[in-house]
This record gives structure tokens, C-alpha cells and sequence, in this order.
């Protein structure tokens, strides 16, 4: 049977085991977006979307040179007590990225959709947008996740478009948010 007085000698024990325990952690930044303009940009790839209309899918534009020349998004935060995100179309904010099928599309913003709430975690952040004027990185090493699936915004191999699938440290699932040098 288990003694009240041995209670306090299992706790020590159990936190010299815990604190024994490496731990590797990475400290995670939530990005300011300060309501800039920004392109979401993978390695040599950026976030599009044409035509500007719900039910559009994104795509991925190669090669994008200057690669934040023209901002498509205005990132927003939900309000929520955790940093969750909205994404929406820069020429209309009415239109948000969604995920349709695993797909990710333009859609009509609607309060009620979880699938259109993003948790966005990076490893390096800029203490705002504002802080790059003129266009530049603000925002680097960042998942992109849709907060009901758990899923990482990918640029998925052979495809042109975007989608969700399991969250790895890939470079098809590592964002970086610029400033446009123009708007």
C-alpha cells in the first residue's frame, strides 16, 4: 500500500529523472505582420493565386524574381489568446486560404470555418513587418498549419498547386514572409 510519507520521496525522484532528461528545444517565434503586405515564399517558390475568385486554387510560382516584388497576402491574427492567423488575399479581404480536399483554395471568409485558421511558428521573427521597409525577409523557418487537421501547407512534389500533408522539416513545408517592395 502506498504511504502519504512516501509521496514526497517519489516526487524528488521523479523530478531528478525529468531534469536528467536532455531535452532539445527550439524557441518559436510568432511573426508581427503589423497588417503589411507580404509574400510567402519556399525556397525558390511563392504563394499565388489567379484569378482572384472563391474556389481558386493556390499555386506556386517558380522562380519569382525580385521574389517580394508585389505583396499577395494580408496575414491577420484571429484575436484568439494562442497567435492563430487568417490569410487573406490582398486585393480582396474577403477572400481567405482555406483548405478544400486537402487543397489549399481561395475562399469566402466565414467566422464558423476552423479550416480557415492557420497557426504559423517560426524559427527566426523580425520584431514586425514595419521593421523591414522597403521589402525584405521579416519572417523565416516557418511552419504553416492548419489548426483543425494539424497538417503543414505544402508545396507538394510534381504538383502546381498547394496542399496539406504531415508536418516534417522540409524545405517544401519552410516558409519565409517578405514585405513587398510594392504593394
Amino acid at each position: 500500500m502506498f504511504s502519504i510519507a512516501a509521496a514526497p520521496l517519489l516526487c524528488m525522484f521523479i523530478g531528478a529523472l525529468v531534469s536528467a532528461t536532455p531535452v532539445a528545444r527550439q524557441s518559436l517565434c510568432s511573426p508581427n505582420f503589423e497588417g503589411a503586405g507580404v509574400s510567402i515564399i519556399a525556397g525558390d517558390a511563392e504563394w499565388t493565386v489567379a484569378p482572384v475568385v472563391a474556389g481558386t486554387p493556390l499555386k506556386k510560382d517558380g522562380d519569382p524574381f525580385p521574389p517580394n516584388a508585389t505583396a499577395n497576402w494580408h496575414v491577420e491574427q484571429t484575436g484568439s489568446a494562442n497567435a492563430t492567423y487568417l490569410v487573406k488575399a490582398i486585393t480582396n479581404n474577403e477572400l481567405v486560404v482555406d483548405v478544400v480536399s486537402n487543397q489549399l483554395t481561395l475562399e469566402q471568409i466565414a467566422s464558423s470555418k476552423q479550416t480557415q485558421i492557420w497557426d504559423i511558428k517560426c524559427k527566426q521573427c523580425v520584431s514586425g513587418a514595419s521593421s523591414t521597409p522597403g521589402g525584405g525577409e521579416f519572417a523565416s523557418g516557418c511552419s504553416i498549419v492548419s489548426v483543425p487537421s494539424g497538417l503543414c501547407a505544402t508545396l507538394e512534389m510534381g504538383s502546381e498547386f498547394l496542399g496539406l500533408t504531415e508536418c516534417n522539416p522540409v524545405v517544401a513545408q519552410t516558409w519565409s514572409f517578405w514585405t513587398a517592395t510594392s504593394s
